[in-house]
């Protein structure tokens, strides 16, 4: 059986993130409203396939997979398939099978921990952008749910972004250039292929 690769994994990851550029590209036309109701389904898209992807590079390591750059990761466990990884991450070494989360840099590290080592490039480079990611899973959720606690964490977002508490829907903060040059859904996709490209590079 050939080894998997995880260019693979990068390069569908781009494609899918290209469509989903020109579907808001595309919107621009539209009332706002429109525009913003676009923008949040696009939000949504985007970050489940990050998620989906960075899963997939994490099982593609642990069952052979070499970095981009050719290393080959620090394993603890080495399975023969891409399902036998995600299964290891699961169930290797734990006293009970784990659920498995690729969401924050925390989870994705908790997630690997029994079958990749902590030293490794993949874990470092899930903390290098763990502040990225946990904004837009924070942004997502707030496009999810409509919760007190998606509302909170959409509130310290928009502080972090704008120094104060700006009434705003998530459709206007994701398209908005007013105060800033780039709209923050622009910056999600361009970093989007930034970290699963990092993640699977090896460095």
């Amino acid at each position: 059986m050939a080894r998997p690769k995880v260019e693979r994994t990068v390069y569908m990851l781009d494609r899918g993130v290209d469509r989903l550029i020109r579907y808001y590209r595309d919107s621009s036309d539209l009332v706002p409203r429109f525009q913003y109701l676009v923008a949040e389904l696009v939000m949504l898209r985007l970050f489940s396939i990050l998620e989906e992807a960075i899963e997939e590079v994490a099982c593609k390591l642990v069952a052979g997979a070499s970095y981009t750059n050719g290393n080959h990761p620090n394993l603890l466990y080495t399975a023969r398939s891409q399902e036998a990884a995600k299964g290891a991450m699961s169930t290797y070494q734990r006293s009970k099978p784990q659920t498995l989360r690729w969401g924050r840099s925390s989870d994705i590290r908790d997630s690997v921990r029994k079958v990749i080592d902590t030293s490794d490039p993949f874990c470092h480079q899930a903390t290098v952008h763990g502040n990225l990611l946990n904004e837009m899973r924070t942004v997502r959720n707030r496009v999810a749910h409509v919760g007190t606690n998606s509302r909170e964490g959409f509130r310290q977002v928009i502080r972090q972004r704008y120094g104060a508490n700006p009434s705003m829907q998530i459709g206007a903060f994701l398209t908005s250039t007013q105060r800033h040059q780039i709209a923050k859904l622009d910056e999600y996709l361009t970093t989007t292929k930034v970290m699963v490209a990092d993640l699977a590079k090896g460095e």
